[in-house]
């Protein structure tokens, strides 16, 4: 499971929004994503927003890899990475995607929080589904699964497994 997961480290630049001809100087952050069908990288939309360059670290690979944002959705905070140069997807397998767990039941968070080059994983309980305001957007409600798993800065846009989906 974890091979297929990447970390992702994006250099950003905003503009200022109430002098909107300037940009706030580049800065650098960080997430997490992971491998899906038809070679693409599936990550939140918030580890991406405004992108000059997005750079994909593979599991115990030091060579960067340059990815662009081919889709994004700010409305469900959902983006589609992908990569041209050859060789990148060779021995990653994508990622199923899975139902939704059940409530009570044992889930691991994977990824790349920030501060540290190695994978993370942290297990926790479902405590409960609900459709809930998104922070992201702010009002509009999507179906959020509520789980008691460190979830740390850098884990953005990682995989949550239930056995093995």
């Amino acid at each position: 499971m974890g091979r297929s997961v990447v970390q992702i480290l994006v250099y950003s630049q905003t503009p200022i929004w109430d002098a909107p001809w300037r940009n706030k100087p580049v800065s650098a952050s960080s997430g997490s994503g992971f491998v899906i069908e038809g070679d693409r990288v599936m990550t939140n939309a918030h580890v991406v927003s405004w992108a000059k360059q997005i750079v994909l670290r593979r599991f115990q690979d030091p060579r960067p890899w340059l990815a662009r944002v081919e889709y994004i959705s700010h409305e469900c905070d959902l983006a589609v990475l992908k990569v041209d140069t050859p060789g990148f997807f060779d021995e990653l397998k994508p990622l199923p995607v899975g139902g939704l767990p059940k409530v009570q039941s044992t889930v691991v968070t994977c990824g790349y929080p920030a501060g540290g080059e190695q994978i993370s994983y942290t297990r926790g309980v479902v405590s409960r589904i609900e459709m809930q305001n998104y922070v992201h957007i702010g009002n509009k409600a999507f179906l959020s699964v509520q789980t008691d798993a460190a979830i740390n800065p850098g884990n953005s846009g990682g995989p949550v497994f239930q056995g093995d989906e």
